[in-house]
């Protein structure tokens, strides 16, 4: 009589055929269908083939449910990962990430993510990229066309840079007149303070000082900077679609020293990190559609749903009791479903002087009914369990807790007597 390990493909795909535990319960699995379906007193249709493809079948069944588990619990935190590699041999292409049987610690990649977008619409990080160019003022003249006359270091247009097809208009983040001053902090100017914001090397007449905390310069610093920005500068302006209006009219003009408005800016949000060298990246475009050299975000090829998430083969060796034994149930049930449809095609067999009536659709109707409890349970047991479910249980027994400690009662020693 042949075993599981003697016999030539045993299963039809193979992925627990090395399982030394998966061999043993296969030979076992046997035994438990052929006696449950009353081999001991009629013949079951069944072949040792059929049995172990459906053990091997209810094995994957359970391994996609606790797939749908990890996803559902984990998927916020694996998002942009890499992808697995699956092949036909033994399930993972050698070097693979097999998260199907890895505690996944958790982060808060995706809500990093999502605040990225209100971090680029004002220009402080984010996803999108942020140029610099500057404009060449003109003396008597108010108006200037942000979209024609902002220009980089090599004299192109900041909105010409875009890639023909993903533009959009441009967002303006700041707007200097003059290029940041240096300060150098020892101490404060007590008496005789020449200006506010006044830079390193001006000169203060009579100047005194007193040592104070770092913090103190810090802060000033932040001071300095606002007034820099506030008093020091001559200049507001308005934009205006793609106007740029200068307030006052500017009338005196040096050539290098105050001819320049320098700004800085974006181009509208997309929804794939910089969009361009999205496509550039995976050869939809060519290198020479990226004249702004902004970055390749490879994340945006690795996990995006359910479906990339890196699961492996599970380990049968792992599973415990529990597993095992709603696998053998749900085998057994695969298994009946088949003698069901195996006998329905005879509904009587004749003898003798009479006929035999087969129970080929009870068997079937009384198989796909097992085989739905077992899948609606699991699902409400591995939903229960998931990670968020069991948060809310540790949550409330901490309050269930409190709640008891409130009505324990104090120890003499740690009491205040009042004689």
């Amino acid at each position: 009589m042949a075993i599981f390990v003697q016999t030539l493909n045993p299963t039809s795909f193979g992925f627990f055929d090395s399982s030394q535990l998966f061999q043993w319960d296969s030979d076992k699995m046997v035994t438990f269908v052929l006696r449950s379906l009353g081999e001991d007193i009629l013949g079951v249709e069944l072949t040792k083939k059929m049995i172990w493809n459906f053990f091997e079948n209810s094995t994957r069944e359970f391994q996609g449910m606790i797939i749908e588990y990890q996803a559902r619990s984990n998927l916020a935190s694996l998002l942009g990962m890499p992808t697995g590699s699956i092949d036909g041999t033994n399930g993972l292409k050698p070097n693979s990430i097999n998260l199907t049987n890895v505690y996944v610690r958790q982060n808060l990649e995706l809500l990093d993510r999502m605040s990225e977008a209100y971090s680029s619409m004002i220009g402080l990080g984010g996803i999108q990229d942020t140029f610099s160019g500057s404009i060449t003022l003109e003396l008597n003249r108010q108006d200037y066309n942000l979209y024609t006359e902002l220009k980089d270091d090599a004299g192109n247009t900041l909105f010409g840079n875009q890639t023909s097809g993903f533009g959009g208009k441009l967002q303006i983040y700041e707007v200097f007149h003059t290029a940041p001053i240096q300060y150098a902090f020892n101490g404060t100017l007590v008496n005789n303070f020449v200006g506010v914001g006044a830079s390193a090397g001006s000169s203060v007449t009579d100047a005194r000082f007193h040592v104070l905390p770092v913090f103190e310069d810090v802060l000033r610093a932040g001071m300095l900077k606002a007034a820099q920005k506030v008093r020091r500068s001559h200049y507001s302006y308005k934009i205006t679609g793609k106007m740029l209006r200068l307030f006052p009219v500017p009338t005196s003009l040096v050539t290098n020293v105050n001819d320049k408005l320098w700004i800085r800016c974006g181009y509208r949000q997309q929804p794939l990190p910089s969009l361009t060298s999205t496509l550039i990246a995976s050869g939809t475009l060519g290198a020479s559609s990226n004249p702004s050299n902004t970055f390749v975000d490879d994340t945006v090829y690795g996990v995006s749903n359910p479906a990339n998430v890196p699961f492996g083969i599970i380990d049968y060796n792992s599973l415990n009791p529990w597993a095992r034994n709603w696998i053998a149930q749900h085998t057994l049930a695969s298994c009946k479903e088949l003698v069901g449809e195996i006998r329905s095609k005879f509904k009587t067999i004749p003898i003798p002087g009479a006929e035999v009536s087969l129970n080929g659709e009870d068997l079937i109707a009384r198989a796909r009914e097992d085989k739905e409890k077992l899948m609606t349970g699991l699902k409400e047991k591995l939903e229960a369990l998931s990670y968020d479910k069991l948060a809310e249980v540790e949550a409330s027994k901490a309050e269930q807790m409190v709640k008891q400690l409130q009505f324990v009662p104090m120890p003499a020693k740690a009491a205040i007597i009042i004689a």
